[in-house]
């Protein structure tokens, strides 16, 4: 894709017309301190799984400018680990302040504090599991619980937001979030003698990533934009690279017409596939293009991220799903998709 000057292109950002779009920095690769030997500490962040008072620890940490290299857990009851997703088991019921401090490659370092609940199962009491996976802010609930001397005949899911269900297999959930938020669901299971335990699943949620174009060359401020068509034209959109391994980075095209056009990108297509928009119908001068795409990944240390380059006829849409694949995150390079306007008759 050639760059075009800051002059001649045209976007829609935040609602106002901008003259101007250059190429846009759509990630970075920085192992190290900036220029002025500035080393930004790590952010250290984390989720937790416990039932009865076994606990499993999932490590959801980032530095913007290097790598996270060591991790030291602090359980809250005079046990540690330094494994990245350590897994606990308490030896009594209560409230524990769970330490994670971590240090990056240029021994920046970061912590977070949480407070993990754990209470002792009956003895005889079912063991209350469930699986939970998202799809943006839709999250699917699947009981796993078993009784080895009953049956489980109750189900009490508490969604973490407000809402509960009492359906073994309750319908798709939807949290209503602006950006990425976790959430902390619990589903507590009642056998046929009147036994009940608990499991808790803290989990991250994300919307969609949509459109975001830089408001200046170089500031490295994101707006939210659309990309306009200056002529009548068709449109082509081609998924031009992928470093990932998530499973349902979906690719969406949400106006002026609504096409999914592929649901796994970090599989497939395959790389260089291109669709034409609408069957190649031809949209008129000014037409706005609006697209997203929903990450695919589990465990998301930022909020999933759309950012644009270039300008019309062509858009470069670099994607980053969210998580942690190497040094450096956001890097912008999990999906690389073009989007290309072709002049019509």
């Amino acid at each position: 894709m050639r760059a075009v000057p800051w002059s001649r292109v045209r976007v829609i950002t935040a609602g106002l017309a901008v003259a101007g779009l250059g190429v846009v920095g759509c990630g970075k690769d920085s192992t190290g301190p900036d220029s002025s030997g500035n080393n930004a500490a790590p952010t250290a962040d984390f989720t937790s799984a416990c039932s009865s008072l076994t606990c499993s620890f999932t490590d959801l940490s980032n530095d913007t400018d290097g790598q996270v290299t060591k991790f030291a857990w602090d359980f809250g009851d005079g046990q540690r680990s330094t494994d990245r997703n350590p897994g606990h088991t308490f030896g009594t019921g209560g409230d524990f302040s769970v330490k994670l401090t971590v240090t990056d490659n240029l021994a920046g370092q970061g912590s977070r504090t949480k407070t993990v609940t754990v209470a002792v199962a009956p003895t005889g009491a079912p063991t209350a599991d469930f699986s939970v996976s998202c799809s943006s802010l839709d999250c699917t609930f699947h009981d796993l619980s078993a009784d080895a001397d009953g049956t489980v005949v109750a189900w009490a899911w508490d969604f973490g937001d407000g809402t509960t269900s009492s359906v073994q297999n309750p319908p798709v959930h939807h949290y209503d979030a602006a950006a990425r938020s976790l959430f902390t669901a619990k589903l507590t299971a009642t056998d046929n003698a009147g036994l009940s335990s608990s499991k808790t699943v803290e989990f991250p949620v994300s919307p969609a990533a949509t459109l975001q174009c830089e408001d200046a060359p170089g500031t490295g401020n994101f707006a939210s934009c659309d990309l306009v068509l200056d002529g009548d034209a068709s449109v082509t959109v081609a998924l031009q690279g992928r470093s990932c391994d998530a499973h349902g980075d979906t690719f969406q095209i949400t106006a002026p017409v609504a096409e999914t056009l592929f649901t796994d990108g970090c599989y497939a297509p395959e790389a260089g596939s291109s669709f034409q928009l609408n069957g190649g119908a031809v949209f008129t001068a000014g037409t706005h293009l609006k697209a997203q795409v929903i990450s695919g990944a589990t465990n998301q240390v930022t909020a999933p991220a759309l950012h644009v380059s270039g300008a019309y006829p062509t858009w470069t849409l670099a994607f980053d799903d969210g998580s942690v694949g190497g040094a450096s995150e956001p890097d912008f390079d999990d999906l690389v998709i073009t989007v290309t306007a072709n002049p019509g008759p």
